[in-house]
């Protein structure tokens, strides 16, 4: 039976780690790094304005701090895909092993949602 002609969605589909997972995008991969990396680089920019000094003077701090954000946003986005994986993980082993808990999802079509509607001219 194909996935359109199922009339029914077992819940822990939705959790299944076996399941096929959608690969992120670039720039979702590179969103976190490049923001932290921007944001050690504005920090050192913004301690240099504050200590009354040019804003780009002593450029080993702006790379030191721009690389320790690239490198605390790599490792973050990793412990967040790490624990989003666990939390499903946990989700998907409840869902099996409490099936009366989570009946099946009939599937609707939009014409069964959606009321009628006449436009009023």
């Amino acid at each position: 039976m194909e996935p359109d002609e199922r009339t029914e969605i077992d819940p822990a589909e939705y959790f299944n780690p076996d399941g096929p997972v959608p690969s992120k995008s670039l720039l979702g991969k590179i969103w976190v790094p490049t923001v932290l990396g921007a944001a050690g680089i504005g920090t050192a920019c913004f301690t240099n304005m504050f200590n009354r000094r040019p804003a780009l003077s002593g450029i080993q701090r702006h790379l030191v701090l721009g690389i320790a954000g690239v490198f605390l946003g790599i490792v973050g986005s990793k412990w967040a895909a790490r624990r989003q994986a666990h939390r499903d993980f946990v989700l998907y082993n409840y869902i099996v092993n409490h099936p009366e808990d989570f009946p099946p999802i009939e599937r609707k079509k939009y014409a069964e949602v959606l009321e009628s509607w006449v436009p009023i001219r």
